[in-house]
């Protein structure tokens, strides 16, 4: 009798475990570590869709932000993290494609320890200078920047505005100092105050001071100009040949977390960003929607970790 109930249980067991993972999942509050400060593009996107999947999915989402480093203290942090879910990281192609090409011992590999859950978002970048510079176009920024050769400088805030402005300088053959930032809104206000001549960044930090007149935007990294900038040309049509760059957003869980887990984060930050409202607010940020499965991330990251190889030569940058 008692091997006969054994052998009548068995096929439920299955439907015990499912009951224990995605379906009852979370039942604590998670966590979302963002490798930059607050007030960057990757914050605010990670802020907006945290409070969103908190309230869908019944747990808070506490947001983290672990500055410095490029991103590789955060990408550490969170590849140690245990595998259940409640930890992920808003990542971006510093941390998890340039990082490969860029550091000698990042402390963490950007695939091997992580899970893709989706990509969020791509971040065109923009040239921008403070509203006084003498330069109302790409062509005026580079002349009056070989006049002053030497004497400019510039700031990044992470290693996408850093490689935009190294790709910049190489294809142009200008030269400026650089000055780098624990993330791009430091960089920002010194640009505002005059202590920086120009910057490649996103417009997470600086769209409303460029709409307000006190930066003005030159040109943008992509080979098509964007939706929130439509009367800025790229920098391919102001005349610097082959230039297209742009950085992204995604999310990663730590390596191993349970599939049904993943779908289950992948479907709920899914559905915040393909709807109007994160349309709307992702170009509010100067971002645009890209969201997919895991395996479409997985894809895209490597070819992003192969361009950024490419990226790295051209613009001459060194490992650190």
């Amino acid at each position: 009798m008692i091997a006969r109930r054994l052998i009548l249980a068995t096929p439920l067991l299955p439907l015990a475990a499912r009951a224990q993972g995605s379906d009852a999942f979370p039942t604590r509050p998670m966590r979302a570590i963002v490798p930059f400060p607050p007030g960057s593009a990757t914050d605010g996107i990670a802020r907006f869709v945290g409070e969103r999947i908190g309230r869908s999915m019944g747990q808070p989402v506490v947001i983290e932000n672990v500055a410095g480093g490029n991103g590789a203290i955060a990408a550490r942090q969170a590849a140690r993290a245990a595998p259940d879910g409640y930890t992920v990281m808003f990542a971006t192609n510093s941390t998890h494609a340039a990082a490969v090409h860029l550091l000698k011992e990042p402390g963490y590999d950007p695939v091997r320890d992580f899970t893709p859950v989706t990509l969020t978002s791509i971040a065109p970048l923009v040239l921008m200078v403070r509203a006084d510079f003498p330069a109302r176009t790409v062509a005026e920024f580079i002349t009056e920047a070989k006049a002053r050769a030497g004497s400019l400088n510039y700031g990044t805030g992470n290693i996408g505005s850093l490689a935009a402005a190294q790709l910049l300088i190489s294809s142009t053959g200008i030269s400026a100092e650089r000055i780098s930032y624990r993330g791009t809104p430091a960089a920002v206000t010194d640009l505002l105050a005059g202590r920086l001549h120009f910057m490649v960044s996103d417009l997470a930090s600086a769209g409303e001071h460029v709409r307000a007149g006190t930066l003005r935007a030159l040109g943008v990294t992509p080979a098509q100009r964007i939706p929130m900038l439509p009367d800025v040309p790229t920098l391919q049509e102001a005349g610097v040949p082959g230039y297209d760059f742009a950085s992204w957003v995604a999310v990663f869980a730590p390596a191993r977390v349970p599939p049904a887990i993943v779908e289950r984060l992948n479907r709920e930050i899914r559905a915040v960003l393909d709807s109007e409202e994160g349309r709307r607010y992702s170009l509010s940020l100067g971002l645009v929607s890209a969201t997919g499965t895991p395996d479409d991330l997985a894809r895209f990251q490597a070819r992003e970790i192969d361009q950024w190889g490419r990226i790295v030569q051209a613009a001459g940058l060194p490992r650190e």
